[in-house]
């Protein structure tokens, strides 16, 4: 495996949560600047925070997981740590995104999810001054997982909840196992679990 640039890796820094009053989105200040990762999932573009972001790498070979659920498109290992490869683009009401050779996934953080999401392209790294209410753009599936939303050459960027996009798979797959359940049978390990005790 092989990975993007340094400059991709996200910079610690204070929180980026951006307040609104009324609404309205809040003026724009160094502090409130929101560093993001604009990607391509399902056809679409899409801003991540980079906080959640460790760096973006090339699946140069995907191992399958026989009986996994759909969004789980299989396993690669990255300088010998075993990731899952999840696709969150149906969980978004949108197409899934196509895993061929040399396909991008980006690694999240924390490195104790052992989780990286995979995306039809990376545009880059942009900076927005503002996050607006995602109540100010039009309803649609994948707004129950957006933070807010941004602007970019006049048109709304869905700023995705990583995190919890990825807790409603985990959810998902949970509940998947639990109508599958037949005669009781050994447990098979949930890769995108973080915890082996969660039920």
């Amino acid at each position: 495996m092989t990975t993007e640039g340094p400059e991709f890796r996200p910079e610690r820094r204070a929180s980026t949560a951006v307040p609104t009053v009324e609404g309205e989105p809040a003026p724009a200040s160094p502090a409130t600047r929101v560093p993001t990762c604009l990607v391509v999932l399902g056809g679409e573009q899409f801003a991540i925070d980079v906080r959640h972001l460790r760096e973006v790498m090339i699946v140069e070979k995907l191992t399958a997981v026989p009986g996994a659920p759909a969004f789980l498109r299989g396993l690669a290992s990255l300088r010998g740590e075993v990731l899952a490869i999840l696709d969150v683009a149906p969980v978004l009401g949108l197409p899934s995104c196509e895993v061929g050779p040399a396909g991008k996934a980006l690694v999240l953080e924390p490195a104790s999810r052992q989780v990286a999401i995979v995306v039809d392209e990376v545009l880059g790294i942009e900076t927005f001054d503002e996050i607006r209410p995602i109540e100010d753009t039009r309803p649609n599936e994948h707004a129950a997982f957006g933070m807010g939303w941004l602007e970019r050459d006049g048109r709304p960027v869905t700023l995705l909840d990583i995190p919890k996009v990825v807790d409603e798979l985990k959810v998902r797959s949970q509940a998947a196992g639990r109508r599958g359940a037949g005669p009781r049978r050994p447990r098979r390990a949930n890769p995108i679990s973080e915890d082996d005790n969660d039920e």
